[in-house]
């Protein structure tokens, strides 16, 4: 299937999904129901034309806009326990673009990079809201070090992306 193909069928599920939601319920098991929205879509499938936008610009696979994510991580509480430095914090994530993601990666990393712990994760953040982690943790066997938050995601477009943080932790002020 070429690239041009591919966009049309998005382009053509979004229509889809689109006239279903205002209003278009009523199809039973094997039939189809179309607008002229969509037979126009279907009609440019099968000649094989790129289909062009309202704003007369054609999409392609590599023009597919990128999610974009910030992290802001706020210490909570710090605790010395079996041995490590732990200090704990909420990390809230916030997507800005209008495109949702998928977490699937998270690595912290401690003593400028000598000692890092990663694992696979899957958290959802939809189109302009944030996901809030509470009691998250970096534990660390000296003070003061440097440490870094990396995680990485895949946006609904398909596009991967990185959100990370350097930090300095070091012993709360008494």
């Amino acid at each position: 299937m070429t690239g041009k193909r591919q966009t049309l069928r998005r382009v053509l599920v979004a229509g889809l999904g689109l006239t279903l939601m205002t209003g278009l319920t009523a199809c039973n098991e094997g039939e189809t129901a179309t607008t002229p929205e969509t037979e126009m879509m279907l009609a440019a499938e099968e000649s094989g034309e790129e289909l062009q936008l309202a704003s007369g610009d054609a999409v392609t696979d590599d023009e597919r806009p990128s999610a974009f994510v910030t992290m802001d991580i706020e210490p909570v509480g710090y605790l010395f326990t079996e041995g490590r430095h732990r200090f704990t914090q909420t990390r809230t994530f916030t997507e800005h673009s209008g495109i949702g993601v998928t977490l699937v990666k998270g690595r912290i990393c401690v003593r400028g990079g000598e000692e890092c712990v990663e694992g696979q994760i899957s958290r959802r953040i939809d189109a302009g809201t944030e996901l809030v982690l509470q009691n998250h943790y970096i534990a660390t066997p000296v003070v003061p070090t440097q440490a870094s938050v990396q995680y990485w995601g895949v946006d609904d477009n398909g596009n991967s992306f990185e959100v990370s943080e350097e930090l300095t932790l070091a012993l709360p002020a008494q």
